[in-house]
């Protein structure tokens, strides 16, 4: 599956935030756009507790449910 950022719109965002990239950080950056476009929608939802690491250990199972 292609990329879904375009070029104009990169370059749109790049020269917006000042970043003069060569044409392989460009490709690479186009690469995981669409994945970091996941991971920032996966974040920006509510989560309970149970969602944090350092809570995974020693939950009895009504804890768990």
């Amino acid at each position: 599956m292609p990329p879904t950022l375009g070029n104009e719109a990169l370059d749109y965002l790049l020269a917006s935030a000042g970043l003069d990239l060569t044409e392989a950080q460009k490709a690479d950056l186009k690469t995981v756009h669409d994945r970091l476009a996941a991971m920032k929608a996966l974040v920006r939802q509510p989560r309970g507790r149970m969602a944090e690491p350092a809570h995974i250990y020693g939950f009895s199972e009504e804890d768990l449910a």
